[in-house]
């Protein structure tokens, strides 16, 4: 029913500028990342955005969670969705690490 909703929220979270201290741990930990061509580096940074707004995180065991560690989980989570149909894991709520 306020789907609509969400759609605007990730529309907005999609188009902001994707942080460079994000983009720097895409190129140190993710080899993969490399390989891809400029449009599916936009699309796979577009996603972690999306991604990284919605979804709930927290460290167990003590885990101090960091940006590092979050965007280095999304993107590992998005490289299996680049390309296709998806919608943002809509069913997972939190991530614990």
């Amino acid at each position: 029913m306020f789907h609509w909703l969400r759609d605007h929220r990730r529309f907005e979270a999609r188009k902001r500028p994707f942080p460079p201290e994000w983009d720097a741990f895409l190129r140190t930990n993710v080899v993969h990342y490399s390989v891809l061509d400029d449009a599916e580096r936009a699309e796979l940074r577009a996603m972690i955005q999306v991604f990284m707004e919605e979804k709930q995180w927290e460290g167990c065991g003590g885990l101090d969670l960091n940006d590092e560690i979050r965007v280095t989980i999304a993107v590992q989570a998005y490289l299996l969705q680049l390309g296709l149909s998806h919608d943002y894991y809509r069913n997972v709520e939190s991530i614990l690490v």
